[in-house]
């Protein structure tokens, strides 16, 4: 496959995608590798992520024209709640549904319940938005309150995990493989989203109104590319398993396998329509009524582009 400077010479378009680093980025990888995003006129720069701040503030200044981000994220930039101001009227609409979150609340050795995660310190990513609303719906369905724990924010998935292993938190939501990777370390999968919402919201593909008009051809391109990878990765499962390794730093065979498997999971696992969950987006709607103060009476304006 040709590098980004031959495809630029090549008349292609240059796009900056900017998502969390995990296996849930599988499309977007076999997309840049198989030559898909080329096939549909795209350069493609994939950017990752440390915090949501930071890829809503990249979305913000046009920096990151398509992002892939949590759902509830982009409500909190609608509701203008998110925690960089946004000038002028939100305008993100929400292109494409990308899965249910793949999350699993894992804990470090020696704790082997939900009640074992009394008085311990829990990773998320920021307290009031994201996976974390999720967490507390979690914790309050064991009769945890969040006062019962101690809330740090300790970045993006890959950190999560890290300050897991490190010991710098003792539970976190964490996503696909890494609960797997950490699992394989001695921690425990303590609970999943699915246990408590069978109906979720996680990962949406969101651009801008004002770039969305204007770059149509770009916006198609990209998700005729998201659809093509996702139908190569249900076929070549073997390949598909490679390039998780390939990306994803220490992810053993054993692992990359059932990851690939969870991945593909036509119930559980990456939205092979890339329809948005209408009754999921509800869910994370009235998690934020739930968990968050003041969130009452301001319901965002959600923006869908037309057949999501």
């Amino acid at each position: 496959m040709r590098n980004q400077q031959e495809q630029l010479a090549a008349g292609m378009q240059a796009l900056t995608v900017c998502v969390f680093d995990g296996g849930w980025n599988l499309p977007l990888w076999a997309a840049q590798q198989q030559g898909f995003f080329a096939a549909n006129g795209l350069a493609i720069t994939l950017e990752y992520t440390a915090s949501s701040r930071q890829i809503i503030a990249g979305f913000l200044d046009g920096r990151y024209p398509v992002v892939l981000l949590s759902a509830d994220n982009i409500i909190a930039y609608q509701q203008n709640r998110a925690e960089l101001p946004v000038p002028g009227e939100p305008d993100a609409v929400m292109f494409m549904g990308g899965d249910d979150g793949l999350l699993s609340l894992v804990a470090a050795p020696g704790i082997s319940s939900m009640a074992g995660l009394g008085q311990r310190i829990i990773g998320v990513d920021a307290p009031d938005t994201g996976f974390a609303l999720v967490l507390y719906a979690l914790l309050e369905q064991a009769g945890l309150s969040r006062g019962e724990v101690t809330i740090a924010s300790l970045g993006s998935t890959e950190e999560r995990y890290q300050a897991l292993l490190a010991g710098r938190c003792q539970a976190s939501l964490l996503r696909t493989p890494y609960e797997l990777m950490a699992v394989a370390q001695g921690c425990r999968v303590l609970a999943q989203t699915a246990d408590i919402l069978p109906h979720y919201q996680g990962t949406v593909g969101a651009v801008r109104q004002r770039w969305a008009d204007s770059h149509p051809a770009q916006l198609a391109g990209f998700l005729a590319a998201y659809r093509a990878a996702l139908d190569w990765c249900g076929q070549q499962a073997d390949a598909a398993t490679t390039l998780l390794q390939q990306n994803i730093a220490g992810l053993g065979r054993q692992a990359a396998a059932q990851a690939y498997a969870r991945l593909m999971d036509p119930r559980r696992g990456l939205r092979r329509d890339l329809q948005i969950d209408r009754i999921g987006m509800d869910a994370v709607q009235d998690l934020r009524l739930r968990y968050l103060p003041g969130a009452a009476g301001q319901e965002a304006r959600l923006r869908y582009l037309d057949g999501c």
